[in-house]
């Protein structure tokens, strides 16, 4: 008997930076038992000689601009511009299409939800769909959906109406904007209630921000299940009562609190000199170069601190959370709160004590046990690592059940449930 058809769609990863990645690998080694996975990819994603799994069916077909907002206004516009008159074509040339397909109506249907032009990465997207020859009890899955990928799914649904399951997940709250995704949430509102396209959203208060501009609540569900969770990882983290290693990792932002790394150092050494640390970072913000030039010549002053300046591959990243011992997590709360936080979520698998600052309320459903310590300054938080590594058999114990809570929500995650 064949296997069920998963398909995930990461349409602006280009190259195998961040999370998105890792989000693709791991659910494919997640889902790898039950269906057949494809990955449908920008076409310009370049692995670079990073890990991918060998028995995923890899395709990049996805054109979308080449050019970001935020780093050359000037040629985003005239992109956008001219993906916006070649779409304006490629809707007329559709129309004949579907009309041979005997799906006018449906097409226009679809049109009209859409203001008249087909959405932004259709025309490169449409018929690698075709080919796949999907079901209604295939999926389609986009671990982090964007506004371009519900105008997509939308005008995907109102087509073929024996269309694969859908499911997208929101990692932000979404704005009610002209053509946002409150929009097209409405627009699929028929699906969700009949269960063919599913919502998922990362914690309550995205989902009070979806629902507060939705008539209906059907198909939004809340999920615990971030991509850096292996089902099949047999790690078992072993207790130390010296040389703790402190960690960081991921994107050098001031959100994330990579400022703070050098006066955590600093503190921690005069406190207590048994202390390793381990820093790694792929980016970093403009403002945050003295930062990043101050951290070095700290380094070069103390051999116990290690950098690593570069991105990390799935399997890394994997390696360095083994080795670290104690996880700070410097969030900003809001950021923390709202859009949750990859890091904080892998130490969990992989028993990692954490320190949190003052008014984080992430992922209380899952630390039901004392693995972590609050913090209400940079100075406590210094104190509350010295804390946790002086009692560390306690804390990693804690973690350890905390792990085991999580396996048993990941199973029950209505992610999981609906991906059947």
């Amino acid at each position: 008997m064949n296997k069920k058809k998963l398909i995930l769609i990461e349409s602006e990863m280009k190259e195998p930076k961040g999370h998105f990645l890792n989000n693709l690998i791991d659910a494919s080694k997640f889902f790898n038992n039950k269906f057949e996975i494809y990955w449908l990819l920008n076409k310009k994603f370049n692995k670079k000689n990073t890990f991918v799994p060998k028995k995923i069916k890899k395709i990049n077909t996805i054109v979308t601009n080449n050019f970001k907002r935020n780093e050359n206004n000037l040629l985003y516009l005239f992109e956008e511009i001219y993906l916006f008159l070649e779409n304006f074509l490629y809707t007329f040339l559709f129309f004949f299409y579907f009309v041979y397909e005997k799906k006018t109506f449906l097409y226009l249907n679809a049109l009209k939800s859409n203001y008249f032009i087909i959405p932004k990465y259709f025309k490169s997207f449409y018929f690698t769909y075709k080919s796949l020859r999907l079901e209604k009890k295939d999926h389609i899955f986009f671990p982090t959906a964007r506004r371009k990928d519900f105008a997509l799914i939308n005008f995907l649904s109102k087509i073929d109406l024996q269309h694969p399951i859908f499911h997208l997940r929101i990692a932000i709250p979404p704005k009610n904007n002209f053509k946002g995704v409150i929009y097209y949430l409405k627009e699929i509102g028929f699906d969700l209630k009949n269960k063919t396209a599913f919502i998922y959203v990362w914690n309550n208060n995205i989902k009070k921000a979806v629902l507060a501009n939705l008539k209906m609540g059907e198909g939004i569900h809340e999920t615990n299940l971030m991509f850096s969770y292996d089902p099949y990882s047999n790690f078992i983290r072993k207790p130390k009562k010296l040389n703790h290693t402190i960690g960081y990792l991921g994107h050098a932002r001031k959100e994330r609190g990579f400022h703070h790394l050098p006066e955590i150092i600093k503190l921690l050494e005069k406190k207590d000199n048994n202390f390793q640390y381990l820093i790694q970072f792929s980016k970093i913000n403009k403002d945050l170069i003295n930062t990043k030039k101050e951290l070095f010549n700290l380094s070069k002053k103390n051999k116990r601190i290690k950098i690593i300046d570069r991105y990390l591959s799935h399997q890394e990243f994997i390696q360095m959370l083994k080795k670290i011992d104690i996880m700070p997590i410097l969030h900003n709360y809001n950021e923390i709160n709202n859009i949750t936080s990859g890091t904080a979520y892998s130490c969990i698998p992989y028993q990692i004590p954490m320190v949190f600052l003052n008014k984080t309320n992430y992922m209380k459903n899952i630390n039901k046990f004392r693995s972590f310590e609050i913090a209400k300054s940079i100075d406590d938080l210094v104190n509350q690592i010295i804390k946790i590594s002086k009692n560390y058999k306690y804390y990693l114990q804690n973690s350890n059940l905390n792990s085991l809570h999580l396996a048993k929500i990941v199973k029950n995650d209505s992610l999981v449930k609906n991906l059947r």
